[in-house]
């Protein structure tokens, strides 16, 4: 009789089951948010780290080349110049042209439903892309507004075609020259972003844009970008 007590007294009551399973399904509740959001912040920070890496190695090509950092022939993808130099030339490595979230990117690189009307574009890390030039951020030193028909990827009144070097960035087009900046506002890359697209980052409850300025620092930008833009 004593034996069949113990016995009957070690396992568990189909109430006590169900308690244990509910606490962990709280749990995995409560746990599984926390775990996304820290897997976007890591991104963001790898982000941030490779723009700060393509920077370092646009400044070394720059010291090599009378100051004047790589010029494309828009500020949008293809980066042909750009891919070409930096890798040829071991200033850069092939995986730091590419967001951690570049999955996410894709999806609004491939949605014709933001301006302009039926362009799309590719900027995940494979290697028909990097051969193509087509990387996950944008490049501010430009010769030209990309066009697709007869509009621009970007507010051309805002984002202006300039020549960026070591202190300084010089107007591509004199009747259109840039407005004074110093080294720590001036943009030399930043996240792939299309209008009313939403941005790769999140950080308090807010979509942001990383963006790596010609003093080298990177910072999380909020808000519209032409209105941050120098």
């Amino acid at each position: 009789m004593r034996r069949r007590e113990i016995a009957d007294t070690s396992g568990f009551t189909l109430i006590e089951l169900l308690v244990v399973i509910s606490i962990i399904v709280i749990l995995i509740t409560i746990i599984t948010p926390c775990v996304a959001r820290a897997k976007w912040l890591a991104g963001e920070k790898v982000c941030s780290s490779n723009l700060r890496g393509l920077n370092l190695g646009i400044i070394l090509y720059a010291n090599c080349n009378n100051g004047f950092y790589p010029l494309e022939p828009t500020e949008h993808n293809p980066h042909p110049n750009l891919v070409q130099v930096l890798v040829s030339q071991r200033y850069a490595a092939n995986e730091l042209f590419y967001c951690p979230q570049s999955f996410f990117l894709e999806t609004s690189a491939q949605n014709a439903s933001y301006a302009p009307v039926g362009a799309t574009d590719s900027v995940i890390n494979t290697p028909e892309n990097l051969r193509a030039g087509n990387i996950s951020y944008v490049y501010w030193s430009f010769q030209e507004n990309k066009k697709f028909g007869a509009e621009t990827w970007r507010e051309a009144a805002n984002f202006l075609p300039r020549q960026l070097m070591l202190d300084r960035a010089v107007a591509v087009d004199a009747a259109r020259p840039v407005p004074p900046a110093t080294p720590a506002e001036r943009w030399v890359l930043s996240d792939f972003f299309r209008k009313g697209a939403p941005f790769p980052h999140a950080r308090s409850h807010a979509s942001g844009l990383d963006v790596v300025y010609q003093d080298g620092h990177a910072a999380l930008i909020f808000g519209s970008p032409k209105t941050a833009y120098r």
